[in-house]
Protein backbone atom coordinates (compact mmCIF):
# COMPACT_ATOMS: atom_id res chain seq x y z
CA UNK A 1 0.00 0.00 0.00
CA UNK A 2 1.45 3.13 -0.97
CA UNK A 3 1.89 5.76 1.80
CA UNK A 4 0.73 9.60 1.44
CA UNK A 5 4.23 10.79 2.05
CA UNK A 6 5.05 8.94 -1.32
CA UNK A 7 1.56 10.36 -3.20
CA UNK A 8 2.53 13.54 -1.85
CA UNK A 9 6.12 13.72 -3.52
CA UNK A 10 3.96 13.08 -6.66
CA UNK A 11 1.78 15.68 -6.11
CA UNK A 12 4.30 18.16 -5.72
CA UNK A 13 5.29 17.33 -9.17
CA UNK A 14 1.43 17.74 -10.65
CA UNK A 15 -1.03 20.49 -12.00
CA UNK A 16 -3.13 19.54 -8.67
CA UNK A 17 -5.56 17.23 -7.32
CA UNK A 18 -8.88 16.68 -9.33
CA UNK A 19 -11.92 14.77 -8.53
CA UNK A 20 -13.96 15.69 -12.15
CA UNK A 21 -12.78 14.07 -15.49
CA UNK A 22 -14.71 17.39 -17.19
CA UNK A 23 -11.91 19.52 -15.85
CA UNK A 24 -8.59 20.19 -17.86
CA UNK A 25 -6.32 17.02 -16.25
CA UNK A 26 -3.33 17.60 -17.67
CA UNK A 27 -0.29 16.07 -15.47
CA UNK A 28 -2.75 16.32 -12.46
CA UNK A 29 -3.29 13.45 -9.98
CA UNK A 30 -7.20 11.98 -10.35
CA UNK A 31 -8.64 10.71 -6.88
CA UNK A 32 -11.57 8.53 -7.65
CA UNK A 33 -13.99 9.43 -5.13
CA UNK A 34 -17.51 7.63 -4.88
CA UNK A 35 -21.24 9.05 -3.64
CA UNK A 36 -24.80 7.78 -3.34
CA UNK A 37 -25.11 8.12 -7.18
CA UNK A 38 -21.46 8.05 -8.73
CA UNK A 39 -18.27 6.01 -8.42
CA UNK A 40 -15.35 7.79 -9.24
CA UNK A 41 -13.28 4.52 -10.26
CA UNK A 42 -14.81 3.95 -13.13
CA UNK A 43 -13.57 7.47 -14.70
CA UNK A 44 -9.86 6.49 -13.67
CA UNK A 45 -8.73 5.00 -17.12
CA UNK A 46 -10.83 8.36 -18.48
CA UNK A 47 -8.53 10.66 -16.70
CA UNK A 48 -5.05 8.91 -17.52
CA UNK A 49 -6.42 9.41 -21.34
CA UNK A 50 -7.02 13.10 -20.68
CA UNK A 51 -3.57 13.75 -19.15
CA UNK A 52 -3.44 13.08 -15.33
CA UNK A 53 -0.26 12.02 -14.09
CA UNK A 54 -1.81 9.60 -11.77
CA UNK A 55 -5.17 8.04 -10.83
CA UNK A 56 -5.93 6.69 -7.07
CA UNK A 57 -9.09 4.38 -6.97
CA UNK A 58 -9.79 1.81 -4.22
CA UNK A 59 -10.54 -0.66 -6.92
CA UNK A 60 -7.58 -3.42 -7.07
CA UNK A 61 -8.82 -4.83 -9.95
CA UNK A 62 -8.43 -0.96 -12.03
CA UNK A 63 -4.81 -1.21 -10.50
CA UNK A 64 -3.89 -3.98 -12.68
CA UNK A 65 -4.69 -1.81 -15.85
CA UNK A 66 -2.03 0.87 -15.87
CA UNK A 67 1.16 1.75 -13.81
CA UNK A 68 -0.49 5.54 -13.51
CA UNK A 69 -3.48 3.82 -11.79
CA UNK A 70 -2.62 3.50 -7.73
CA UNK A 71 -4.74 1.62 -5.65
CA UNK A 72 -5.46 2.63 -2.41
CA UNK A 73 -8.20 1.48 0.65
CA UNK A 74 -10.15 4.63 0.74
CA UNK A 75 -9.84 7.47 -1.92
CA UNK A 76 -11.60 9.89 0.43
CA UNK A 77 -9.61 9.04 3.24
CA UNK A 78 -6.46 9.56 0.97
CA UNK A 79 -7.20 12.84 -0.32
CA UNK A 80 -8.45 14.11 3.28
CA UNK A 81 -4.54 12.64 4.20
CA UNK A 82 -2.79 14.44 1.47
CA UNK A 83 -4.64 17.60 2.30
CA UNK A 84 -3.81 17.73 5.75
CA UNK A 85 -0.09 16.33 5.11
CA UNK A 86 -0.03 19.46 2.67
CA UNK A 87 -1.97 22.19 5.31
CA UNK A 88 1.38 20.69 8.08
CA UNK A 89 3.74 22.48 5.38
CA UNK A 90 2.06 25.71 5.26
CA UNK A 91 3.54 28.66 7.28
CA UNK A 92 1.00 31.31 6.55
CA UNK A 93 -2.17 32.10 8.65
CA UNK A 94 -4.89 29.51 8.06
CA UNK A 95 -8.57 31.58 8.65
CA UNK A 96 -12.05 29.66 8.92
CA UNK A 97 -15.23 30.83 8.29
CA UNK A 98 -18.22 29.04 9.22
CA UNK A 99 -22.11 30.41 9.98
CA UNK A 100 -25.45 30.09 8.73
CA UNK A 101 -25.68 32.99 6.79
CA UNK A 102 -23.38 35.10 4.60
CA UNK A 103 -19.84 32.84 4.90
CA UNK A 104 -19.13 33.29 1.16
CA UNK A 105 -19.86 37.04 1.00
CA UNK A 106 -17.69 37.45 4.52
CA UNK A 107 -15.17 34.85 3.02
CA UNK A 108 -14.88 36.73 -0.48
CA UNK A 109 -14.79 40.20 1.90
CA UNK A 110 -11.74 39.43 3.99
CA UNK A 111 -9.81 37.52 0.89
CA UNK A 112 -10.27 41.05 -1.12
CA UNK A 113 -9.31 43.02 2.13
CA UNK A 114 -6.75 41.01 2.73
CA UNK A 115 -4.53 40.69 -0.61
CA UNK A 116 -4.06 44.55 -0.24
CA UNK A 117 -1.30 43.11 1.38
CA UNK A 118 -0.87 39.20 1.40
CA UNK A 119 -0.38 36.71 -1.01
CA UNK A 120 -3.90 35.14 -0.33
CA UNK A 121 -5.57 31.81 -1.51
CA UNK A 122 -9.17 31.19 -0.50
CA UNK A 123 -12.37 29.10 -1.18
CA UNK A 124 -13.05 29.38 -4.44
CA UNK A 125 -16.84 29.53 -4.62
CA UNK A 126 -18.50 27.64 -1.89
CA UNK A 127 -16.58 24.84 -2.35
CA UNK A 128 -16.62 24.33 1.45
CA UNK A 129 -17.74 20.58 2.28
CA UNK A 130 -15.29 17.54 3.19
CA UNK A 131 -14.57 17.81 -0.63
CA UNK A 132 -14.34 21.70 -1.14
CA UNK A 133 -11.87 22.11 2.06
CA UNK A 134 -9.28 19.55 1.40
CA UNK A 135 -9.53 20.66 -2.61
CA UNK A 136 -8.86 24.61 -1.23
CA UNK A 137 -5.92 23.76 0.77
CA UNK A 138 -3.96 21.69 -1.72
CA UNK A 139 -4.69 24.47 -4.11
CA UNK A 140 -2.89 26.17 -1.33
CA UNK A 141 0.75 26.95 -2.43
CA UNK A 142 3.23 26.55 0.26
CA UNK A 143 4.49 30.50 -0.87
CA UNK A 144 0.78 31.58 0.30
CA UNK A 145 0.54 34.40 2.68
CA UNK A 146 -2.51 33.93 4.11
CA UNK A 147 -4.99 31.59 2.71
CA UNK A 148 -9.09 31.52 3.94
CA UNK A 149 -11.03 28.19 4.50
CA UNK A 150 -14.87 28.21 4.13
CA UNK A 151 -16.54 25.18 5.95
CA UNK A 152 -20.13 24.67 5.51
CA UNK A 153 -22.07 21.72 7.76
CA UNK A 154 -25.71 20.56 7.59
CA UNK A 155 -25.16 17.54 10.42
CA UNK A 156 -22.92 17.31 14.07
CA UNK A 157 -19.37 16.49 14.04
CA UNK A 158 -19.15 17.98 10.14
CA UNK A 159 -16.86 21.23 11.01
CA UNK A 160 -15.03 19.34 13.56
CA UNK A 161 -14.02 16.89 11.17
CA UNK A 162 -12.75 19.55 8.56
CA UNK A 163 -10.91 21.42 11.51
CA UNK A 164 -8.85 18.02 11.50
CA UNK A 165 -8.39 18.89 8.51
CA UNK A 166 -7.48 22.49 7.73
CA UNK A 167 -6.09 22.35 11.36
CA UNK A 168 -6.94 26.68 11.07
CA UNK A 169 -5.00 29.01 13.49
CA UNK A 170 -7.86 31.82 13.24
CA UNK A 171 -11.86 31.79 12.71
CA UNK A 172 -15.17 33.46 12.82
CA UNK A 173 -18.58 32.55 12.70
CA UNK A 174 -20.56 34.67 11.11
CA UNK A 175 -24.21 33.89 13.44
CA UNK A 176 -26.03 30.95 14.86
CA UNK A 177 -29.45 30.57 11.55
CA UNK A 178 -32.09 28.52 10.90
CA UNK A 179 -30.18 26.66 8.27
CA UNK A 180 -29.84 22.93 7.94
CA UNK A 181 -32.53 22.19 10.43
CA UNK A 182 -33.46 18.49 9.17
CA UNK A 183 -29.57 17.61 9.60
CA UNK A 184 -28.70 19.31 13.00
CA UNK A 185 -31.98 18.68 14.47
CA UNK A 186 -32.48 21.55 16.14
CA UNK A 187 -31.90 25.22 16.66
CA UNK A 188 -29.71 23.84 19.63
CA UNK A 189 -28.29 21.31 17.08
CA UNK A 190 -27.23 24.45 14.44
CA UNK A 191 -25.44 26.32 17.44
CA UNK A 192 -23.31 23.17 18.87
CA UNK A 193 -22.73 21.61 15.38
CA UNK A 194 -21.19 25.64 14.05
CA UNK A 195 -19.48 26.17 17.57
CA UNK A 196 -17.61 22.89 16.53
CA UNK A 197 -14.82 25.61 15.35
CA UNK A 198 -14.97 27.24 18.69
CA UNK A 199 -13.86 24.34 20.42
CA UNK A 200 -11.40 23.56 17.90
CA UNK A 201 -9.53 26.82 18.16
CA UNK A 202 -9.94 26.85 22.24
CA UNK A 203 -8.16 23.65 21.89
CA UNK A 204 -5.42 24.28 20.11
CA UNK A 205 -4.72 27.83 20.85
CA UNK A 206 -5.82 29.80 17.90
CA UNK A 207 -7.85 32.88 17.75
CA UNK A 208 -11.53 33.64 17.76
CA UNK A 209 -13.15 36.71 16.08
CA UNK A 210 -16.83 37.57 17.37
CA UNK A 211 -18.93 40.38 16.76
CA UNK A 212 -20.06 41.12 19.70
CA UNK A 213 -23.49 42.36 18.93
CA UNK A 214 -24.29 38.35 18.40
CA UNK A 215 -25.35 37.61 21.88
CA UNK A 216 -26.07 34.05 21.85
CA UNK A 217 -22.54 33.50 20.34
CA UNK A 218 -20.86 35.57 23.32
CA UNK A 219 -22.73 33.86 25.41
CA UNK A 220 -21.94 30.01 23.84
CA UNK A 221 -17.88 31.40 24.29
CA UNK A 222 -18.34 31.81 27.66
CA UNK A 223 -15.04 31.96 28.95
CA UNK A 224 -13.07 31.44 25.95
CA UNK A 225 -11.13 33.95 24.94
CA UNK A 226 -11.92 36.13 21.63
CA UNK A 227 -10.99 38.98 20.20
CA UNK A 228 -14.39 41.03 19.88
CA UNK A 229 -15.54 44.38 16.91
CA UNK A 230 -19.32 45.20 17.14
CA UNK A 231 -21.20 48.40 17.56
CA UNK A 232 -20.57 48.54 21.17
CA UNK A 233 -17.64 50.58 23.20
CA UNK A 234 -16.94 47.03 25.04
CA UNK A 235 -15.59 45.57 22.04
CA UNK A 236 -11.86 45.29 21.29
CA UNK A 237 -12.42 46.73 17.99
CA UNK A 238 -15.92 49.28 18.24
CA UNK A 239 -17.53 50.00 14.75
CA UNK A 240 -20.48 52.19 14.02
CA UNK A 241 -23.17 51.61 11.46
CA UNK A 242 -24.09 55.16 9.78
CA UNK A 243 -27.12 56.04 7.62
CA UNK A 244 -26.90 54.89 4.76
CA UNK A 245 -25.01 57.11 1.89
CA UNK A 246 -26.89 57.29 -1.11
CA UNK A 247 -28.74 54.04 -0.23
CA UNK A 248 -24.90 52.24 0.05
CA UNK A 249 -23.96 51.17 3.43
CA UNK A 250 -21.66 53.26 5.53
CA UNK A 251 -19.80 51.98 8.66
CA UNK A 252 -17.17 53.67 11.03
CA UNK A 253 -13.88 52.71 12.28
CA UNK A 254 -11.22 54.53 13.56
CA UNK A 255 -11.72 57.71 11.96
CA UNK A 256 -12.33 56.12 8.65
CA UNK A 257 -15.46 55.89 6.46
CA UNK A 258 -15.98 52.46 4.63
CA UNK A 259 -18.68 52.58 2.11
CA UNK A 260 -19.96 49.57 0.25
CA UNK A 261 -21.82 49.07 -2.80
CA UNK A 262 -23.61 45.81 -1.05
CA UNK A 263 -26.97 45.42 -0.81
CA UNK A 264 -28.95 44.83 3.01
CA UNK A 265 -27.79 46.04 5.82
CA UNK A 266 -27.69 42.40 6.69
CA UNK A 267 -24.55 42.95 5.26
CA UNK A 268 -23.16 45.02 7.64
CA UNK A 269 -21.74 42.60 10.06
CA UNK A 270 -20.22 40.96 7.02
CA UNK A 271 -18.77 44.17 6.24
CA UNK A 272 -17.50 44.86 10.09
CA UNK A 273 -16.29 41.55 10.13
CA UNK A 274 -13.59 41.69 6.71
CA UNK A 275 -12.44 45.64 8.14
CA UNK A 276 -11.45 44.65 11.56
CA UNK A 277 -9.84 41.28 10.67
CA UNK A 278 -7.94 43.40 7.80
CA UNK A 279 -7.33 45.65 10.32
CA UNK A 280 -5.64 43.19 12.86
CA UNK A 281 -3.74 41.72 10.41
CA UNK A 282 -2.19 45.35 9.61
CA UNK A 283 -3.74 46.30 6.30
CA UNK A 284 -3.21 49.95 6.12
CA UNK A 285 -6.99 51.08 6.35
CA UNK A 286 -6.96 53.13 3.40
CA UNK A 287 -6.23 50.11 1.30
CA UNK A 288 -8.86 48.53 3.18
CA UNK A 289 -11.32 51.18 2.56
CA UNK A 290 -10.34 51.01 -1.19
CA UNK A 291 -11.16 47.42 -1.18
CA UNK A 292 -14.68 47.53 0.36
CA UNK A 293 -15.71 50.53 -1.92
CA UNK A 294 -14.41 48.48 -4.91
CA UNK A 295 -15.97 44.92 -3.58
CA UNK A 296 -19.08 43.83 -5.92
CA UNK A 297 -21.40 41.10 -5.63
CA UNK A 298 -21.87 38.19 -7.99
CA UNK A 299 -22.89 34.98 -7.96
CA UNK A 300 -27.19 35.82 -7.20
CA UNK A 301 -26.03 37.39 -4.08
CA UNK A 302 -27.26 40.56 -2.65
CA UNK A 303 -26.87 41.47 -6.04
CA UNK A 304 -28.76 45.01 -7.01
CA UNK A 305 -29.44 44.90 -10.68
CA UNK A 306 -31.13 47.85 -12.66
CA UNK A 307 -33.13 46.45 -15.61
CA UNK A 308 -35.33 48.66 -17.11
CA UNK A 309 -37.32 50.76 -15.04
CA UNK A 310 -36.90 47.99 -12.19
CA UNK A 311 -34.90 47.88 -9.26
CA UNK A 312 -34.11 44.23 -8.73
CA UNK A 313 -32.18 42.98 -5.51
CA UNK A 314 -31.24 39.39 -6.75
CA UNK A 315 -30.79 36.98 -3.70
CA UNK A 316 -31.38 33.53 -5.36
CA UNK A 317 -28.34 31.68 -4.27
CA UNK A 318 -29.66 30.41 -1.20
CA UNK A 319 -32.22 30.46 1.86
CA UNK A 320 -33.36 29.91 5.29
CA UNK A 321 -35.38 31.53 7.81
CA UNK A 322 -33.24 33.69 8.62
CA UNK A 323 -31.81 35.11 6.08
CA UNK A 324 -35.16 35.35 4.57
CA UNK A 325 -36.78 36.86 7.28
CA UNK A 326 -33.55 39.98 6.89
CA UNK A 327 -33.71 40.12 3.47
CA UNK A 328 -36.97 40.63 3.43
CA UNK A 329 -37.05 43.39 6.37
CA UNK A 330 -33.85 45.00 4.78
CA UNK A 331 -35.53 45.15 1.42
CA UNK A 332 -38.69 46.77 3.48
CA UNK A 333 -36.49 49.10 4.71
CA UNK A 334 -34.73 50.31 1.72
CA UNK A 335 -38.18 50.02 -0.52
CA UNK A 336 -41.38 50.19 1.04
CA UNK A 337 -43.49 51.80 -1.84
CA UNK A 338 -44.35 49.71 -4.80
CA UNK A 339 -42.35 46.79 -4.04
CA UNK A 340 -42.98 43.29 -4.81
CA UNK A 341 -41.27 40.01 -3.14
CA UNK A 342 -40.70 37.06 -5.36
CA UNK A 343 -39.52 34.30 -2.79
CA UNK A 344 -38.82 30.48 -3.40
CA UNK A 345 -38.77 27.53 -1.02
CA UNK A 346 -36.86 27.19 1.94
CA UNK A 347 -35.07 23.65 1.58
CA UNK A 348 -33.76 21.20 4.70
CA UNK A 349 -36.22 22.52 6.81
CA UNK A 350 -37.64 18.87 8.51
CA UNK A 351 -40.93 19.31 10.03
CA UNK A 352 -40.29 22.53 10.40
CA UNK A 353 -40.61 23.09 6.47
CA UNK A 354 -44.54 24.19 6.59
CA UNK A 355 -44.37 26.47 10.05
CA UNK A 356 -40.98 28.49 8.66
CA UNK A 357 -42.90 28.86 5.72
CA UNK A 358 -46.14 30.21 6.95
CA UNK A 359 -44.12 32.62 9.10
CA UNK A 360 -41.97 33.87 6.12
CA UNK A 361 -45.86 34.90 4.23
CA UNK A 362 -47.34 36.38 7.66
CA UNK A 363 -43.94 38.38 8.23
CA UNK A 364 -44.50 39.96 4.66
CA UNK A 365 -48.00 40.45 5.32
CA UNK A 366 -47.41 42.82 8.10
CA UNK A 367 -44.98 44.48 5.90
CA UNK A 368 -48.06 45.15 3.09
CA UNK A 369 -46.12 44.79 0.03
CA UNK A 370 -48.13 45.44 -3.30
CA UNK A 371 -47.37 41.63 -3.78
CA UNK A 372 -46.09 38.48 -2.49
CA UNK A 373 -45.28 35.90 -4.95
CA UNK A 374 -44.19 32.46 -3.78
CA UNK A 375 -42.70 29.48 -5.77
CA UNK A 376 -42.64 26.14 -4.78
CA UNK A 377 -44.60 23.31 -3.13
CA UNK A 378 -43.69 24.89 0.43
CA UNK A 379 -45.10 27.84 -0.30
CA UNK A 380 -48.38 26.50 -1.86
CA UNK A 381 -49.25 24.70 1.59
CA UNK A 382 -49.34 27.37 3.18
CA UNK A 383 -52.91 28.46 3.30
CA UNK A 384 -53.31 31.57 4.17
CA UNK A 385 -55.84 34.64 2.74
CA UNK A 386 -54.89 37.12 0.92
CA UNK A 387 -55.60 39.17 -2.26
CA UNK A 388 -51.92 39.64 -3.13
CA UNK A 389 -50.74 36.30 -2.47
CA UNK A 390 -49.94 34.37 -5.95
CA UNK A 391 -48.79 30.86 -5.48
CA UNK A 392 -46.88 28.72 -8.26
CA UNK A 393 -45.37 25.31 -8.18
CA UNK A 394 -42.55 26.09 -10.31
CA UNK A 395 -40.16 28.65 -11.53
CA UNK A 396 -41.50 27.92 -15.06
CA UNK A 397 -44.44 28.23 -14.57
CA UNK A 398 -44.31 31.93 -12.51
CA UNK A 399 -42.25 33.05 -15.92
CA UNK A 400 -44.75 31.85 -18.32
CA UNK A 401 -47.24 33.74 -16.64
CA UNK A 402 -44.96 37.12 -16.53
CA UNK A 403 -44.94 36.71 -19.76
CA UNK A 404 -48.61 37.60 -20.13
CA UNK A 405 -48.96 39.57 -16.91
CA UNK A 406 -45.87 41.64 -16.56
CA UNK A 407 -45.45 43.06 -12.90
CA UNK A 408 -45.92 46.57 -12.62
CA UNK A 409 -44.21 47.44 -9.47
CA UNK A 410 -40.65 48.64 -10.00
CA UNK A 411 -38.72 47.43 -7.04
CA UNK A 412 -38.50 43.38 -6.89
CA UNK A 413 -36.95 41.45 -4.05
CA UNK A 414 -36.04 37.78 -5.58
CA UNK A 415 -35.15 35.42 -2.70
CA UNK A 416 -34.97 31.76 -2.33
CA UNK A 417 -32.77 28.31 -2.34
CA UNK A 418 -30.59 28.01 -5.02
CA UNK A 419 -32.13 24.60 -6.55
CA UNK A 420 -35.20 26.94 -7.09
CA UNK A 421 -33.49 28.84 -10.11
CA UNK A 422 -35.01 31.98 -9.24
CA UNK A 423 -32.73 33.78 -11.30
CA UNK A 424 -34.21 32.59 -14.72
CA UNK A 425 -37.00 34.93 -13.98
CA UNK A 426 -34.79 37.94 -14.53
CA UNK A 427 -35.41 36.94 -18.56
CA UNK A 428 -38.95 38.41 -18.45
CA UNK A 429 -37.47 41.94 -17.01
Amino acid sequence: MIKIDKIYKLFTKSSGVYTDTRKPLTNGIFIALKGSSFNGNTFSSKAIQQGASLAIVDDFNLAEKSEKIIYVEDTYSTLKNLANYHRKKLTCPVFAITGSNGKTTTKELIKTVLQEKFKTNATIGNLNNHIGVPLTLLNTPLSAEFTIIEMGANHLNEIKELCKIAEPTHGFITNFGKAHIEGFGSEVGIIEGKSELYNYLSNSGGTIFVNIDNENQVKKLNKIPFISFGNSEKSNYPITYNDKTNNKLDINFKGFNFISELHGDYNLQNLAAAIVIGNYFRVPLNKIQKAIKLYKSNNNRSQFLKLKNYNIILDAYNANPSSMEVAIKSFHKSYSNKSVLIIGDMLELGNYALSAHYEIISLAKTLSFSRIIAVGENFKNVKMSLSNFDKFSSTNELIEHLKSKPIREKNILIKGSRSMGLEKILTVF
